[in-house]
């Protein structure tokens, strides 16, 4: 009797079919929209000539972490805490769009409406763009949800004239809470065809700010840099497409200045001759990372030129082959790239970066090696046949010969604050001051100003 109870109950059950579980429904659809998203955001990077823009402020496509999306239906909202914050998410709408009323407001109705896809809290009722825009190729818009004491941001970028359902598809969510910045920089490329298209960087302050752009920076002997900066025009905000130079970004709120720094250029790309896009050449390839580099951080220079090709010393893993290339500006002043063989880096155990920097003059200039503290490349004239390496203090770190003015020293160059060049008789030929190795920058030579 039992078995028989069993069969029938069984039989009942066939036709039975689980309603799907809404929440594993959300997660297919955000899974969905992010393979379909082709816009990516991500740093830099340098990307920036190597500065590295902090994550907060972005809203960018990741990974899809599902453990992280399973937490909650509705994605954590940051508090509005700042007062510079604040005034960000009360700034008007800007950009070229910001005037079509018609358009602002069905952009915050269909966000609006799109808040469970987007893993917003409905609490968060409040609705703003923040940011419209269209540059040739591009639309671009920054949407804001917030309540009394809590927001978050979603941003979208799509073919120009783009429709807001085709925007909302194109909307990244981010896998963890962003912190609220009073500031927004995103970057992003497109692909058609296999082809990066549309290409475009945003800052975004709040309104009011002004912001300047610089590419005429000269490179000083001592380090330094001359430049001027120009107007955009805009009201606390610019857009960078993909022909546009790079140079630095300058942000000004009330008279201070809260951001000077490399424009951000996330995931923009120049595009390179077929040559050039197939050469091997290890000085073909420093010589244009060298240009690239300065052009991102607007300074002007010779054209890059090969001082030295070689074997790095066996206590650089692998002893890769190397070149050092020199631009230097019509104020003396001079930015070296020191590049290795990146493939024989990519063998060794540790993590070693292929290219680093170094500046000074057109008769002096020291590079610190690859890896965290190798050593320091020193690139005199070619009488000099004996180099000191000094602290701030000017006592002696290392010393040793150089050939046809060329020589390298294993030494911390963090600890490495000048260098002094001799001849064949020991007269000092040449000192020089390094800064740039004591600061350990990423950049060629300014620093990058955070003050927000």
């Amino acid at each position: 009797m039992a078995d028989e109870i069993r069969q029938a109950l069984a039989r009942l059950a066939e036709p039975v079919v689980p309603q799907p579980d809404p929440y594993q429904r959300l997660l297919g659809r955000v899974r969905r929209r992010r393979r379909r998203q082709t816009a990516v955001t991500g740093v830099a990077a340098l990307v920036l000539a190597a500065v590295v823009i902090p994550p907060v402020g972005f809203v960018s496509l990741l990974r899809t972490d599902e453990s992280t999306l399973a937490a909650a239906a509705y994605q954590p909202a940051s508090p509005i805490g700042d007062p510079m914050v604040r005034r960000l998410l009360d700034s008007p709408t800007r950009g070229s769009l910001a005037g079509d009323t018609a358009l602002i407001a069905t952009i915050e109705r269909e966000y609006r409406a799109a808040r469970a896809d987007l893993l917003v809290d409905p609490s968060l009722d409040d609705v703003r763009v923040l940011f419209a825009h269209d540059v040739p190729g591009a639309r671009v818009v920054v949407v804001a949800y917030l309540n009394d004491s809590h927001a978050l941001l979603r941003h979208a970028s799509g073919p120009q004239g783009a429709s807001v359902p085709e925007l909302l598809d194109r909307t990244g969510t981010p896998d963890e809470p962003q912190e609220l910045t009073p500031y927004l920089f995103i970057g992003r490329h497109s692909l058609a065809d296999g082809d990066h298209t549309a290409d475009l960087a945003v800052g975004l302050a709040p309104a009011g700010c002004q912001v300047e752009t610089s590419h005429d920076g000269r490179l000083q002997p001592s380090g330094s840099v001359v430049r001027s900066w120009q107007p955009v025009g805009t009201d606390g905000f610019v857009v960078q497409a993909a022909d546009d130079p790079a140079g630095r970004w300058q942000f000004s709120c009330d008279s201070v200045v809260r951001y000077a720094g490399p424009a951000v250029r996330i995931g923009l790309r120049r595009n390179l001759t077929i040559t050039d896009a197939q050469s091997t050449d290890l000085g073909s390839t420093a010589v244009r990372e060298l240009r690239a580099a300065l052009d991102g951080e607007g300074l002007t220079g010779s054209a890059p030129e090969v001082l030295w090709t070689g074997r790095l010393p066996t206590w650089v893993p692998n002893a890769p082959a190397a070149v050092l290339v020199r631009s230097c500006s019509a104020d003396g002043g001079c930015a070296a790239l020191l590049k290795a063989d990146a493939r024989a880096l990519a063998s060794s155990d540790q993590a070693v970066p292929p290219d680093r920097t170094g500046i000074g003059s057109a008769v002096l200039v020291a590079v610190p090696l690859p890896g965290e503290t190798a050593g320091v490349l020193v690139a005199g004239p070619e009488s000099a046949k004996r180099a000191e390496l000094i602290d701030a203090r000017g006592s002696t770190l290392a010393e040793g010969p150089l050939t046809d003015g060329i020589g390298v020293f294993e030494i911390d160059h963090r600890k490495v604050a000048g260098v002094k060049v001799f001849d064949s008789a020991d007269q000092l030929l040449l000192s020089t001051a390094t800064p740039h190795l004591v600061a350990d920058s990423n950049q060629i030579a300014e620093p990058t100003i955070w003050a927000w």
